[in-house]
């Protein structure tokens, strides 16, 4: 090995690589027979993460997949599911997979900041998400639809004339504010309550939540008679917060917004030896929401389009996965809050960066995107619209006056859309998700004070 560790050092001068630590443990290497090394890359550890580097292909061996071969491999060995890496070549990775991330480890922001301008020019982070490949496939959404069945009623998709009159299209409400709890979200968590193990039913299970996947687990939590501990923003939805507790579950405020208590779920979930349930990559969760658009191609199979709101992008991805296999013609569009506008910047720029919250509609209240919605988002989705505060509050307005249904702002963002899209779905069939509908007393009469109708 220490002839080995010899070469790569001076390959990895002369290529003006990263040459800081270099250890031979760190190093896959592919060989030919009677040449020797041909290709290399490493897995650099620092002191809270780990960076993919180092990959070389030897020149006479270039153009034929080595380096792709190495990349997949350190990928499959990485010791952690975000697999991170610095690159002035951020084409060559994103065409196996990887983002662009202003999203990175402190230590990653600064070796970037080191080499910039003085090693090499152009460089970027890049991450790539091994819980993509946890994404349901259609069978594990048919599953789950048969593990939530004997727990939760099928919700109605009901055509609506007043709003197909006023659109110009044919508008079906899927009414997920009628589930137990209010919102579609407890798919998830009874999908994921059926499928837990004794030993994790034993630990109990932590969250972080504005209120939807927080009722969820409380909701799954009471179903199996285990411990939940929900941590949410101090200024959170008191009637989510209610809720919960009546569920059983343990709620703790923490922080000004939903990332700051999940960073405390996260620590506690740690420290307890509990089971972190996160609310966009557990694939539980994503199979049970993905039921809701498994419903709607039953219930619709010539369904034009479904819009729908985005949050994290749990649901969106069950609509990418089941309506685009049954029809793969269906148009999906998310939809969300211009206050809280990660994932839409993410997906519209190809690249993973955090924004601002300043929304009322706490279900869309994600200042930072994941990977695996994002990623795809960008494969599958067909477009993503913004909607505003007022916007919201115009579409809980007139689905009360329109359809007698009660929505909460994320739940009404998808209404909010449909006004947006006259033109655009004119003469089509278009599935509207009512996703939610815990809207407090006081809340609703601020919202239609002032509002005729």
């Amino acid at each position: 090995m220490s002839d080995d560790l010899s070469f790569i050092r001076d390959t990895v001068a002369r290529l003006r690589l990263d040459g800081e630590r270099l250890e031979p443990q760190q190093f896959i290497v592919v060989r030919r027979e009677g040449v020797g090394i041909i290709a290399f890359g490493r897995i650099k550890p620092y002191r809270e993460t780990y960076e993919l580097g180092c990959v070389a292909v030897v020149e006479e061996e270039r153009g034929r997949g080595w380096g792709e071969v190495v990349v997949r491999e350190l990928v499959n060995r990485f010791p952690q599911d975000e697999v991170f890496v610095t690159t002035d070549l951020p084409e060559y990775f994103e065409r196996l997979g990887f983002l662009r991330t202003e999203i990175l480890p402190r230590e990653l922001d600064e070796k970037i900041s080191r080499v910039e301008g003085v090693v090499r020019s152009g460089v970027v982070g890049m991450v790539y998400d091994r819980r993509v490949r946890e994404i349901p496939t259609l069978a594990d959404v048919y599953r789950a639809k048969h593990a939530i069945e004997p727990y939760l009623k099928r919700t109605p998709l009901v055509h609506n004339p007043y709003l197909s009159r006023l659109l110009g299209y044919d508008a079906y409400l899927k009414l997920e504010n009628l589930q137990p709890i209010g919102v579609f979200k407890v798919r998830g968590g009874v999908n994921l309550a059926a499928s837990l193990s004794e030993a994790d039913r034993r630990r109990g299970i932590v969250g972080a939540s504005t209120g939807n996947h927080g009722q969820s687990l409380a909701y799954a939590a009471k179903l199996v008679g285990m411990r939940c501990v929900i941590a949410m923003p101090e200024e959170s939805n008191r009637l989510k917060v209610e809720s919960m507790r009546a569920l059983g579950a343990e709620v703790e405020f923490h922080g000004g917004d939903f990332e700051e208590a999940r960073l405390w779920a996260e620590e506690f979930s740690r420290r307890e030896g509990m089971r972190y349930i996160h609310h966009v990559n557990a694939p539980e969760l994503m199979a049970g929401v993905a039921t809701v658009s498994l419903e709607i191609m039953e219930d619709l199979p010539d369904v034009d389009a479904i819009i729908t709101p985005i949050g994290g992008g749990s649901g969106v991805i069950g609509h990418c996965v089941v309506a685009k296999a049954l029809r793969p013609g269906v148009q999906v569009i998310g939809v969300q809050a211009e206050g809280a506008p990660s994932v839409y910047l993410s997906w519209k720029e190809r690249r993973l960066q955090n924004a601002p919250i300043d929304t009322i509609a706490e279900g869309l209240a994600t200042g930072t995107p994941f990977f695996a919605p994002v990623r795809t988002f960008i494969d599958k989705l067909d477009d993503m619209l913004l909607v505003s505060d007022d916007e919201m509050r115009d579409a809980i307005a007139l689905l009360l006056r329109a359809a007698r249904q009660l929505a909460e702002p994320s739940g009404a963002a998808s209404t909010a859309a449909a006004l947006k899209l006259t033109e655009r779905l004119k003469g089509k069939k278009v599935a509207v998700v009512l996703s939610g509908g815990n809207l407090p007393n006081e809340e609703l009469r601020r919202i239609l004070s002032g509002r005729k109708g």
